[in-house]
């Protein structure tokens, strides 16, 4: 039992702060919890007029973190969700890439929005805890 403790209790502190980040040529400076919510449902496209593409992570543990902290949806939730999406040929998931592959288009698309344990390059708009 004090092993068990012990791990469910140094797994609180080892869960880092998910950043939510864009490009450093984007004019958008932060944005809200609810505006990222509506983005990664793909509701809406823009922050204040202005054209936003989320990108979700490829890496399988931050993705899931990510839904969970934002949305409170596991990962079978989000996938229903996307399907149902899909289905009525309303909406298409976003791109999923890894930390690789965004470094090298972030910078070159203003438009962008990734999370990421790591700042990449770009600027964070919103830390999720």
């Amino acid at each position: 039992m004090r092993v068990s403790f012990l791990l469910l209790f140094s797994s609180i502190f080892l869960t880092a702060d998910i950043k939510v980040i864009t490009s450093s040529r984007s004019p958008i400076g932060a944005i809200s919890k609810e505006q990222l919510i509506k983005i990664y449902l793909k509701e809406i496209d823009r922050i204040n007029g202005v054209e936003v593409v989320p990108i979700d992570n490829s890496d399988t543990k931050v993705y899931n973190e990510f839904y969970e902290k934002l949305i409170n949806k596991s990962p079978k939730q989000i996938h229903a969700y996307w399907m149902k999406e899909i289905y009525r040929g309303d909406k298409q998931p976003p791109k999923r890439l890894s930390d690789d592959e965004i470094r090298d288009e972030i910078e070159d698309n203003p438009a962008i929005i990734y999370y990421s344990y790591d700042k990449l390059t770009g600027k964070i708009v919103l830390n999720l805890k």
